[in-house]
C-alpha cells in the first residue's frame, strides 16, 4: 500500500491524470489507466543516483535529497568518506554525484569532470560558551591563524591561550590561503580528534575555554557559540564582506542521465535554495 504521505509528487500527478482519463473515457479504461500507472510508479521505483561525500557536504546533500525523492520519486543513496573522496568515486564511476566544499582553481579539476557550484558553505568562527569574546575583526583572525595573537587577553577575554581547532584537510587550506595572502605565514597550532570533524570541531570547543575552531556554518550547535566577524554573521547580504566561505561544488563526469540533471535542477530550484538557507548555506544565484 502506498499511503497519501509516501507518494511523491510526480506519482500523485500521474494518479490525478489517471482519474480523469476514467472520468472522461468510462469504465472500459479502467483498466489501461491502472496499467500506466502502476508502469509509472515502477519505473520512478527503479529511478537511483548515487551521491557521494564527506562530513561536510553529505548533510546539506540528504536535506536536498529528501526533498527531491519525495517531488519526483528517484531515490537518492549516500556514501560518505573523507575529504574529498565523492570527487574520486565519480572518477572511478563508483558515483553520479560527487560533492566537495572547496574553492577550485582552474585546472585543479581533472578535465572530465565538470563543476557546479550550487551555494557557499561559510566558514565560522566558533568559542566556548564560557568565552566573553563575541565579535573579532579580520585582521585578528588573521593575527591568529599567523601565531601573532596567542591569548584571548589581547583579545579582550580571559588569560588564556588560544588553541585553533580546524576541519581538516579544505578548511585549514582555504584559512592559509586567505591568511597568507596577507603577508606571513600561517601558524596553525590546531587541535585534532580522530572521528566526524565536524562533531569533533564542536566537542573540542565545547571542553576547552582557550579554543577557537573554524566550523562550516550550519554544522556549530548550543555547545558553542558563533564570533561575528567584523560585526556580522555570514549569509546572503554579508557574505562579500564577511570573506571567510567555501564554494559548494557538485561534481559530475561526462554525460549525466536526466535524474542526476534533475537533482541539479532541483538544488538550483527555489525549494532546494530555501533547503540551504535552513542549513546557513548561501544559495547561488
Amino acid at each position: 500500500h502506498l499511503g497519501q504521505e509516501e507518494m511523491s509528487d510526480q506519482t500523485r500527478n500521474r494518479l490525478g491524470e489517471v482519474m480523469m482519463i476514467v472520468k472522461r473515457s468510462g469504465i472500459t479504461y479502467l483498466l489501461a489507466a491502472i496499467y500506466i500507472l502502476i508502469f509509472s510508479i515502477g519505473a520512478q521505483a527503479g529511478e537511483r543516483i548515487v551521491i557521494a561525500g564527506d562530513p561536510c557536504t553529505i548533510p546539506l546533500a540528504k536535506k536536498l535529497g529528501e526533498a527531491f525523492t519525495k517531488k519526483t520519486g528517484t531515490m537518492v543513496d549516500y556514501e560518505q568518506g573523507l575529504c574529498r573522496s565523492g570527487i574520486s568515486k565519480v572518477i572511478d564511476g563508483k558515483a553520479d554525484i560527487g560533492l566537495s566544499t572547496f574553492n577550485f582553481s582552474k585546472g585543479q579539476l581533472h578535465d572530465t569532470l565538470t563543476r557546479t557550484v550550487v551555494g557557499k558553505a561559510p566558514i565560522v568562527m566558533v568559542a566556548n560558551k564560557s568565552n566573553p569574546v563575541a565579535d573579532l575583526s579580520k585582521s585578528q583572525v588573521h593575527d591568529i591563524l599567523m601565531g601573532k595573537i596567542r591569548n584571548w587577553r589581547e583579545l579582550g577575554g580571559k588569560d588564556l591561550e588560544i588553541k585553533n581547532v580546524m576541519l581538516p584537510p579544505c578548511v585549514v587550506e582555504t584559512m592559509t590561503h586567505q591568511t597568507e595572502s596577507y603577508g606571513g605565514t600561517a601558524n596553525l597550532n590546531k587541535m585534532a580528534m580522530p572521528g566526524n570533524p565536524m562533531v569533533n570541531t564542536n566537542l573540542l570547543v565545547a571542553q576547552n575555554e582557550g579554543a577557537i575552531g573554524m566550523q562550516l556554518y550550519g554544522h556549530d550547535d548550543e555547545s558553542v557559540k558563533v564570533l561575528r566577524i567584523n560585526g556580522v554573521l555570514p549569509d546572503a547580504a554579508s557574505l562579500s564582506r564577511y570573506g571567510y566561505y567555501e564554494d559548494y561544488n557538485i561534481i559530475t563526469s561526462g554525460h549525466v542521465s536526466s535524474s542526476v540533471k534533475a537533482f541539479l535542477d532541483f538544488a538550483r530550484s527555489d525549494e532546494g535554495k530555501r533547503i540551504m538557507v535552513a542549513m546557513k548555506h548561501v544559495p547561488g544565484e
